[in-house]
């Protein structure tokens, strides 16, 4: 499978190419005033305002640190939403066979149905996300969010 490769808190971690609709440098975003600490707010994509989600926290339960190769990944969900996802770090694009016998099949418990496969390769393991199931846990994302100011994190 073709997957985009990203780095969260030393872990490395990939997202299938086919559920990506396209990957944004950071851009400016409304803050949430309340919600789930891993939503961020909202942002403007071409005049539709989308939420954002850290996924560094919502994976290893800890904030993202911005760096030069922090970018937005564009996914929609099952539902017909679009989500952009804050991504610490992207670190390349290539194929992965997640489907292998060596391959450990991810983990079925409540809070952790976005943990997909793990691989071994050269580098060191490798985790499949599962953006189908990102939101799988918390109940659907209400898209009109109270905001606050513009924000850069």
């Amino acid at each position: 499978m073709q997957a985009l490769f990203l780095e969260i808190e030393g872990r490395r971690f990939a997202i299938a190419a086919s559920e990506i609709l396209e990957v944004l440098p950071m851009v400016e975003f409304r803050a949430a005033q309340a919600g789930p600490e891993w939503l961020l707010g909202l942002f403007n994509r071409r005049g539709t305002m989308v939420p954002l989600v850290d996924l560094a926290h919502m994976v290893v339960g800890t904030p993202a640190t911005l760096r030069m190769g922090s970018r937005i990944v564009m996914v929609q969900l099952p539902e017909g939403d679009v989500l952009g996802l804050l991504v610490e770090e992207v670190t390349g694009l290539g194929d992965r066979d997640f489907d292998a016998a060596c391959a450990h099949p991810g983990f079925a418990f409540g809070g952790a149905a976005h943990l997909g496969p793990t691989i071994p390769d050269a580098d060191g393991t490798l985790q499949l996300i599962r953006c189908d199931r990102l939101l799988a846990d918390q109940r659907r994302l209400p898209l009109d969010l109270a905001v606050e100011g513009d924000a850069n994190r």
